[in-house]
């Protein structure tokens, strides 16, 4: 039976004209109205990869120094709605989330605000109905014209540049950067991840006359673990939890990174982003689902061990995978494509997904859902070989429902 709070939602994704409608102009009238202002220290994190694994990990150790209420709004979500919005690593019930929801829309008669200015709305709501010190908030958009960017932070994260979401953030990566700029404030600290496309975030940092610190130029894995401890981590999410470690300790949490000493840092640590959650075979889940993403993660399996490779893999219509298939041409390893269609409107369809793996001559096989595709590959791989899914947070719910889904 669907939920109440599922039937709301379903109606709230057709109430706007537009799903994404970027301006900050019907938020802040609503806000005002409201009187939502938070009573709690803010970290935003932009970006267009990384931005998830950021938050997690600012999360994670802040949980693991203890004595602060948390507060965590991501998107999109795993496996329910109820995971966007957390506190103190639980997720807000269904009660809690209609009452916020139906506060806000009791005062938009309009019916004006998009999806996620109304969940956004809701999670500053619950926020500062449950006291919290911190909240993290994960930008859902671009930056300067994103709901999140309504609400000042004290402290904000770029993780990279990449070229995503063209038709919304402008054609080029200055485009893109500019927008991810508008996080940033005035005498306040933004820690950069982006080491390359930066020149516009370093424009925009001396206009803005933001405090810039720029991953391997002011700090750096090196930097902040100079003895090299193996946390069996890639080089990107290297980069992403130096930026969350880097950011706290510049935020007054300091030497916050003895935390990830800690034995069980890492345990119950799930965020699907280049994780490995098995050893034998080894298995790796990565939501990587755009081009820059992508080349990481092929750039991260070139630099492994060679091992027979199991890739169970869909992907949205929207993405182009044509492109994309061919960063996989450069791997070594022997690999085997295990492909479906998603549960989803929006899918690639199998036919299409089939024919570009012919065209490159790859070896595959079919399947009608991707959960039997990773069934299959768990089947065939033997103890030494390797499976990596990926290619959407679709994937990775439809898989690993059963497994994380209630957790």
């Amino acid at each position: 039976m669907i939920s109440e709070l599922n039937l709301l939602l379903a109606k709230l994704e057709n109430r706007h004209s537009n799903v994404i409608d970027l301006s900050l102009d019907r938020l802040i009238k609503i806000k005002k109205k409201l009187n939502i202002i938070p009573k709690f220290k803010i970290i935003s994190v932009a970006g267009t990869n990384g931005k998830g694994s950021v938050c997690f990990y600012l999360n994670h150790l802040l949980m693991k120094a203890q004595n602060f209420n948390v507060g965590l709004y991501t998107s999109p979500h795993f496996f329910s709605f109820n995971e966007r919005i957390m506190i103190n690593d639980q997720k807000c019930n269904d009660e809690e989330l209609l009452t916020a929801i139906n506060f806000v829309l009791a005062n938009d008669p309009e019916s004006c605000l998009t999806f996620f200015e109304i969940t956004t709305l809701a999670a500053i709501f619950i926020f500062n109905k449950k006291n919290i010190d911190i909240a993290i908030l994960e930008i859902g958009l671009g930056g300067r014209l994103d709901a999140v960017n309504a609400f000042e932070p004290d402290i904000s994260i770029i993780t990279s540049i990449g070229l995503d979401h063209t038709d919304y953030l402008g054609p080029t990566l200055n485009h893109i950067a500019y927008e991810k700029s508008g996080v940033m404030r005035e005498n306040k600290i933004c820690v950069c991840g982006e080491e390359l496309h930066n020149e516009i975030i370093i424009e925009q940092a001396k206009i803005k006359k933001s405090n810039l610190y720029i991953y391997n130029k002011d700090f750096s894995f090196e930097s902040l673990f100079p003895d090299n401890p193996n946390f069996d981590l890639s080089i990107i999410q290297k980069k992403n939890l130096c930026c969350a470690v880097y950011a706290l300790e510049k935020f007054g949490f300091s030497e916050i990174r003895q935390l990830v000493y800690r034995q069980d840092f890492f345990d119950k640590l799930f965020f699907g982003r280049f994780q490995k959650i098995s050893k034998n075979p080894e298995i790796i889940i990565d939501v990587a689902h755009n081009e820059d993403s992508i080349k990481n993660l092929v750039n991260t399996l070139s630099s492994l061990d060679l091992k027979k490779t199991f890739l169970v893999f869909s992907i949205l219509k929207d993405k182009n995978f044509k492109e994309y298939a061919g960063f996989f041409k450069t791997l070594k390893n022997q690999i085997e494509w295990f492909v479906a269609p998603l549960n989803s409107p929006r899918t690639e369809s199998i036919d299409q997904l089939t024919k570009i793996l012919s065209q490159n001559k790859f070896r595959f096989t079919s399947f009608l859902s991707i959960r039997n595709a990773y069934i299959q590959a768990i089947n065939n791989a033997q103890k030494n070989d390797r499976i990596v899914v990926f290619g959407s947070f679709y994937v990775i719910s439809e898989i690993f429902k059963d497994d994380y889904g209630g957790k």
